[in-house]
């Protein structure tokens, strides 16, 4: 049963104890997070930063615990295409258009569940996600390379490769066809979750 992630709740949700089968909870995203897309051509490389402010919603979630898969509910974020700095105007129009902004606004990323290291450990080694673009879904198991905690907020990160064609997206080939833009985009996260009372 693995199955995997590319958002927000993770640290929160394996700190709290799993005594119990099934619990719920507010958390809220720090501002200090961040989230980035990175991707290259046969010129050079290129990474586009999320540049929202995720910190302004709180999250109720929801998860139950059964071996070593943690089933969550509540979990999601949503990015808007249109706040995406690529660092260049052209790499942002190039990126945008790409994802077919202005019919999809939104890349969307739901939690589905989390897979433990071990039954009794509280620490995940991956996250089972869903991902919208383009008004495609797919799904993916996430690896997360990064997990802390202190009393007030957990930071968890992690990354994940994905391919525009897996969302029916076509790599874009500016200055007619001279820059080939490769079908990879790199997903990269550190996000930092702070628990509400």
């Amino acid at each position: 049963m693995k199955k995997i992630l590319p958002k927000i709740l993770i640290p929160v949700l394996c700190t709290l104890p799993f005594t119990a089968n099934a619990q719920d909870g507010r958390v809220q995203l720090s501002d200090q997070s961040k989230l980035s897309i990175k991707g290259k051509s046969n010129v050079n490389e290129f990474r586009c930063q999320a540049e929202h402010d995720l910190h302004r919603d709180s999250l109720n979630y929801y998860y139950m615990v059964e071996e070593d898969t943690v089933t969550v509910e509540g979990v999601f974020l949503n990015l808007e295409i249109d706040q995406f700095d690529c660092g260049k105007r052209a790499i942002n129009r190039d990126f945008k258009s790409t994802l077919k902004y202005k019919e999809y606004p939104f890349i969307e990323i739901v939690l589905n569940e989390l897979v433990l290291k071990q039954e009794s450990d509280i620490i995940p080694k991956e996250a089972l996600v869903t991902i919208k673009i383009a008004g495609v879904e797919r799904s993916y198991e996430v690896p997360l390379h990064t997990f802390s905690s202190s009393e007030d907020h957990f930071v968890v990160g992690g990354n994940k490769v994905l391919y525009m064609t897996d969302f029916g997206l076509t790599p874009p080939s500016p200055m007619f066809g001279l820059i080939k833009v490769d079908d990879e985009l790199d997903i990269e996260f550190e996000l930092i979750i702070r628990r509400e009372p």
